[in-house]
């Protein structure tokens, strides 16, 4: 069996070496939607992506903020695989907090700044325990 910190490892690597997640969403009513987004993580803990405001997960995501993730890589041959499950928090960042996601120049966020994100908000998601 593997140890936390091997465990953590694997976990980053999966976050770092990825560029596509899925995240899972219910409705008001509780039927479920999962969808797949490009993202951009911070620290391993919270996920960044774009999306339209009229996309399911979106409007799920403002009636119901909870939801999971999962990271893998899909080129993985059968067997070889490994992923990152998580459950978090989510939100559209407004106001303040978009522009100050736009405005910041770490590694991270250029691949938001660089996004077109004009029509499209910022959803953020961070990890609960």
């Amino acid at each position: 069996m593997m140890e936390g910190e091997e465990l953590e490892a694997i976990a980053r690597r999966v976050i770092h070496s990825n560029q596509f997640m899925t995240i899972g969403t219910a409705d008001d009513e509780g039927v479920s939607w999962v969808s797949p987004v490009w993202y951009a993580s911070v620290e391993y803990r919270e996920f960044f992506w774009v999306s339209s405001p009229d996309a399911r997960h979106s409007r799920n995501i403002a009636t119901r903020p909870q939801v999971s993730i999962v990271v893998f890589d899909s080129t993985a041959p059968v067997g070889a695989g490994q992923a990152v499950y998580v459950s978090a928090v989510a939100e559209e960042l407004e106001g303040a907090a978009r522009a100050a996601t736009r405005r910041h120049r770490c590694g991270y966020h250029q691949r938001i700044l660089h996004a077109r994100v004009r029509d499209l908000g910022i959803l953020r998601a961070r990890l609960v325990r």
